[in-house]
């Protein structure tokens, strides 16, 4: 490493890590040794990660959960492993070779190694994406955000990508938005209103119903208590949604199918309901001429262009997009955030601290 540090760096840190698949349980905070970044890469603290729902179905192992060929594209390999994700980060340290990156800039980046529930990491610093001025950190986010929002917030191109790019929603448009109170939810629902389309969301309980009207869902549906394929149908006098936003999965999938309009369109992106690959009746697609849009892979780094990242920021700073973080835990404590979310009484991003 270069001398270009900082602050002093000490020889072990904490970090979170598994030994084997299963429950949240499973999840250990060890003290391990701090990585010496090589040529081209950057030792950088972590301020905050995002729990992505990815890592659940990593740590559960992966089969019968995302299928065979998510399983590869992820990594899935036999632990220990060291849980990923999005973080926000401060350069600390260079390693040789390294320009155009300053120590104390703030970054947001994935791919850290040995993980991102670490205390310090290391990342390519090609990876370091520059601030939209030109000068040193990263404009992925307003400079008023905290770490733990500014990684929760990460989490907005995907929302209005999948809706605007991925579904092609517009104005007038009504769109059924499952795990409304979850954290791309929220941020799909603010984002489907400011599009000028009519929201039906759906959540598991009061408290997330009440958030998912705050932000401005025309209607709200508990899951849990009342029927979203009838409660759409009313809404729309029987016609249907012109788009459903799902990542949920299993009986969400299938059913939602029941609920839409002639032409409709559906992207997916996700099973968090850990249902897996089911089958799917291809037969409300033919009749009602369905379509279905499959999101991930080059779509992700799709959403993150300059003009999209550009409107969010604009949004967020005019205070018309807003990241919900109600559960920060700090290392130590990450068994209870994964099973916070797996129990599904998370409201908006959970976010993990050193």
């Amino acid at each position: 490493m270069s001398q270009e540090s900082i602050q002093p760096i000490p020889k072990t840190m904490k970090a979170v890590v598994h030994y084997e698949f299963g429950g949240p349980e499973v999840l250990r905070c060890e003290d391990v040794p701090i990585p010496e970044p090589g040529a081209g890469e950057v030792l950088v603290k972590v301020l905050a990660v995002a729990i992505d729902y990815i890592q659940l179905h990593i740590r559960h192992g992966g089969s019968g959960r995302i299928g065979a060929a998510s399983e590869a594209s992820y990594g899935i390999k036999e632990p220990p492993y060291f849980p990923g994700g999005m973080a926000c980060v401060e350069v600390v340290g260079l390693g040789t070779g390294v320009t155009g990156v300053e120590a104390g800039t703030r970054h947001l980046i994935g791919g850290l190694r040995p993980g991102a529930y670490v205390e310090y990491g290391v990342a390519d610093a090609a990876g370091l994406q520059p601030r939209s001025d030109g000068k040193p950190g990263m404009t992925a986010y307003p400079s008023t955000f905290t770490p733990a929002e500014a990684v929760a917030f990460d989490y907005a191109p995907v929302a209005y990508h999948t809706l605007k790019v991925g579904a092609g929603l517009q104005a007038h448009e009504t769109v059924l938005i499952h795990a409304a109170a979850g954290g791309t939810g929220v941020l799909a629902v603010q984002l489907a209103k400011h599009f000028g389309a009519q929201v039906i969301a759906t959540a598991g309980s009061e408290e997330k119903i009440t958030l998912v009207r705050e932000l401005g869902a025309d209607v709200a549906i508990n899951y849990r208590t009342d029927d979203f394929v009838t409660a759409a149908r009313d809404f729309t006098d029987g016609r249907g949604v012109d788009v459903v936003w799902e990542s949920v999965g299993g009986d969400v999938f299938a059913r939602s199918l029941d609920c839409m309009a002639e032409g409709a369109r559906m992207v997916s992106f996700g099973s968090n309901s850990f249902t897996g690959n089911g089958q799917v009746d291809f037969w409300p697609f033919w009749v009602k001429n369905l379509k279905l849009i499959g999101w991930g892979g080059i779509s992700n780094a799709q959403s993150r262009a300059p003009e999209i990242m550009t409107e969010l920021i604009a949004l967020a700073e005019a205070g018309k997009l807003k990241p919900v973080v109600r559960h920060v835990y700090r290392f130590s404590d990450a068994a209870s955030a994964h099973r916070l979310i797996e129990e599904r009484r998370s409201i908006g991003k959970v976010v993990l601290v050193p």
